[in-house]
């Protein structure tokens, strides 16, 4: 994406990578630059929680945000599980409470948040294990010490295409029609209460909101253009990422609404020991 913006900017876009703090660190770093549009923050899902973790003081209306693609999240098993359907996982659920083992990466991350909002949903009690990265929850899913595992169909790619794991179904609204298995049903068409925790895996970046508008208004600029990229499109296409495209008032409100679920649900879970009210951030 930095290759393509570049392009419509005149000048040459540089990455630099700067770990820890769940994404506080990057942000802490871009926050104390000028804010002149010439220092971006990498950004993706984590950022709509490190204010009420204490990562970072700012919060989602504090930025501009660009959102580029994500991967929609998917529940799969080990091809001989005794799981063939969705209904069939949450009916074990169901009958015997935090029996089935679901695996995702660490606590928190969007695919715990998805993975929650599906026992939510269908008001059944899941056995949530989380593992340091999607990469060991796998490994989990594919040793059975999990019953079940959830990441972004991306990652799950070749795993899938292997016949290593089977999915049973999306956590989302839409199905997915995936190349050469068909399509994978949508969980929320029966259960569409997984909308009340709106988490979605995001990549892109951002930048202050206080940027000066005509600043503002080249980068918008040149993110349209970008989005159109046929390299940008081609790589969405082979990594099976949905492109978003959204950036200022559209993106926050539908990030504003991912901040305000996830940072409540971690509170609840006591994951998140500040209120998020106290830190302005609204109850759902």
């Amino acid at each position: 994406m930095a290759e393509a913006m570049q392009k419509h900017l005149g000048g040459k876009v540089n990455v630099s990578n700067r770990t820890g703090g769940g994404g506080g660190i990057a942000m802490n770093h871009v926050w104390n630059q000028p804010h002149d549009g010439y220092t971006w923050l990498g950004a993706s899902e984590a950022m709509q929680v490190v204010k009420v973790m204490g990562y970072h003081e700012t919060g989602t209306q504090d930025w501009r945000w660009y959102m580029v693609a994500g991967a929609p999240g998917v529940i799969s098993v080990h091809p001989d599980s005794e799981f063939e359907t969705l209904d069939d996982l949450i009916e074990a659920a169901r009958e015997n409470p935090n029996s089935v083992r679901v695996g995702h990466c660490a606590i928190g991350c969007v695919w715990h948040m998805r993975a929650i909002a599906l026992g939510q949903a269908a008001d059944v009690e899941l056995n949530y294990i989380p593992f340091d990265g999607s990469s060991p929850a796998h490994m989990a899913g594919l040793t059975r010490e999990v019953d079940a595992v959830v990441s972004g169909v991306a990652e799950q790619t070749e795993f899938l295409k292997a016949g290593k794991l089977r999915a049973l179904g999306m956590i989302e609204m839409e199905p997915f029609d995936f190349p050469e298995l068909g399509e994978i049903p949508a969980a929320g068409v029966k259960y569409p209460r997984i909308q009340e925790i709106p988490a979605v895996q995001w990549l892109g970046m951002a930048i202050p909101a206080d940027t000066p508008a005509d600043i503002i208004a080249e980068i918008d600029e040149a993110f349209e253009k970008a989005m159109e990229d046929p390299k940008i499109k081609a790589l969405a296409e082979e990594r099976m990422f949905s492109l978003y495209g959204e950036y200022g008032e559209e993106a926050e409100t539908r990030l504003q609404a991912m901040e305000n679920a996830m940072s409540w649900k971690l509170f609840e879970m006591g994951v998140a020991t500040t209120s998020p009210d106290t830190v302005g951030i609204a109850k759902p």
